[in-house]
């Protein structure tokens, strides 16, 4: 590999931020979840998008030091474990059901699982493209709740908007 190719380390200074943005962006998405007083509230979804911000950081990191003969490092096989991981939490988070048999918390697996998308963004330094999902996510919960509460006719896929999610 040339010294062009040679990935850096992520400084320490750089890495905090990230993770600040992480806790921030998590807060955006939590919030709504909050508000609505939804099982998962806002410190889960801030401690997710920074648990996937820091981990794609130190493995983005290990990679750099690989490339001395350290360490070999996938950083794709981090975000995987993440993935799997964020899916198990989304999946805690519907598994139950309403007395109609109609599943709940599809909403909040679905926001669990853009927040970790979030954070593996932040973390591979894709700040713009983290911060507009995180917008976007926020966005399609608060207006398809609006939407629901005005048009009760709309089918809300599965999810309950009121209070159960």
């Amino acid at each position: 590999m040339s010294a062009s190719q040679t990935a850096a380390m992520i400084a320490y200074d750089s890495f905090l931020l990230r993770c600040c943005l992480a806790v921030a962006l998590g807060l955006l998405i939590g919030l709504d979840r909050e508000i609505k007083k939804k099982p998962l509230g806002a410190r889960a979804y801030m401690l997710i998008c920074l648990g996937c911000c820091a981990l794609t950081m130190l493995t983005l990191n290990l990679a750099a030091a690989g490339q001395e003969g350290t360490a070999a490092v996938d950083p794709s096989r981090t975000i995987q474990g993440i993935v799997g991981g964020i899916g198990f939490l989304g999946a805690g988070a519907i598994m139950s059901t309403t007395e109609t048999g109609k599943l709940r918390g599809v909403g909040s697996g679905a926001a669990i699982w853009v927040v970790g998308v979030v954070g593996i963004a932040i973390g591979f330094g894709f700040i713009a493209e983290a911060a507009s999902v995180a917008l976007l996510a926020f966005l399609i919960l608060t207006i398809v709740d609006w939407a629901q509460q005005h048009r009760p006719d709309l089918d809300n896929g599965g999810d309950t908007s009121d209070g159960e999610d």
